[in-house]
């Protein structure tokens, strides 16, 4: 029931998200509040800990979109942003799954788990900076989430992750739309 309800906000998040709506970082708030409940019953430690980092970038979010919604536009990343940005969550991947390893209780899928988290971040990250990049990150993220959901037994969740990939291509598509208007 409460996998359900974050379920449904996440859906509205992402959909909002790609309408470029900023009611979609409230959604995002609640459903990371509803998520860090239940990765933590899961034994996902970097998944619950992330909720937390994804309610203070839905802050941050919300009021990067809301300061000018009314010019609101994607851009893109430089290739040395999208680098750094890489090198940046793929090292929080390799620490954040050493530390949970060694030191968590019950923890399960710590490296691939933490990888996943850091690269979430910095999805996160991109489409708070409306950088159009963030969609493709999420499409190859979505994909890998659907396997360890699968993996820990997080059925409706891997099913949420499924529509995500396809919620991201539609992202995608809108914002590299609105990008060649520009």
């Amino acid at each position: 029931m409460i996998e359900a309800a974050g379920i449904i906000a996440s859906i509205l998040g992402v959909y909002f998200s790609g309408q470029r709506k900023s009611m979609a970082w409230i959604w995002n708030i609640l459903a990371s509040g509803i998520y860090m409940y239940v990765f933590y019953e899961a034994g996902l430690y970097s998944d619950m800990e992330l909720q937390g980092v994804f309610i203070l970038m839905a802050v941050y979010g919300l009021y990067q979109w809301q300061r000018e919604d009314s010019a609101w536009k994607p851009s893109k990343s430089s290739f040395r942003q999208i680098i750094i940005g890489l090198l940046l969550a793929l090292t929080y991947g390799i620490v954040a799954g050493y530390l949970h390893e060694r030191f968590a209780v019950a923890v399960k899928s710590p490296y691939w788990d933490a990888t996943l988290a850091g690269l979430s971040m910095l999805g996160t990250y991109w489409a708070a900076q409306r950088k159009i990049e963030n969609w493709i990150l999420w499409i190859l993220v979505d994909l890998a989430y659907i396997g360890m959901y699968l993996v820990n037994g997080l059925w409706g969740t891997a099913a949420l992750y499924i529509l995500f990939v396809f919620m991201a291509i539609y992202g995608w598509i809108s914002w590299r739309n609105k990008l060649k208007i520009k």
